[in-house]
């Protein structure tokens, strides 16, 4: 392969693939911390990772309920079970703008966001990663449907 060790190769593909990927990737320690923020979230929050990178959650994102976040997340960390916040519950988790204001008539997006445990080497669960879907287009034909 070009004389590059495959690990490495593999490993860019992994960065590529978490920054492009159409899902919002998000890793959050136990004080809720943010270690990781990807293209998707950057392109829909209008947030850099860089400002927001090492950051509290509640502080990027005042708007958050702490307290039920807490909670929801109390099953990931202590049972290493995955637990979700679904657009019927809440419409979204984190503010983000619509980006098809004009065939979309939103005026954000709404979400579906897993919250998963994320293991050490030695089981041990220090982390957690958010997948935040866009399901506006879903949400609004159920909504007309009513």
């Amino acid at each position: 392969m070009n004389g590059i060790p495959a690990e490495f190769e593999q490993f860019h593909w992994m960065v590529d693939m978490v920054q492009n990927v159409d899902v919002g990737l998000i890793v959050l320690d136990k004080d809720f911390n943010i270690h990781l923020w990807n293209g998707f979230m950057t392109h829909h929050s209008g947030k850099q990772s860089h400002d927001v990178m090492g950051k509290s959650l509640f502080d990027v994102f005042p708007e958050i309920d702490g307290a039920w976040f807490k909670a929801k997340s109390k099953p990931v960390f202590d049972l290493g079970t995955r637990s979700f916040v679904i657009w019927r519950q809440r419409p979204y988790l984190f503010r983000c703008r619509n980006v098809r204001p004009i065939t979309q008539q939103s005026e954000f997006m709404y979400q579906n966001v897993t919250l998963n445990p994320m293991r050490s080497t030695t089981g041990e669960i220090k982390s957690m990663f958010l997948a935040v879907e866009d399901v506006t287009s879903e949400a609004l034909a159920e909504l007309a449907n009513i």
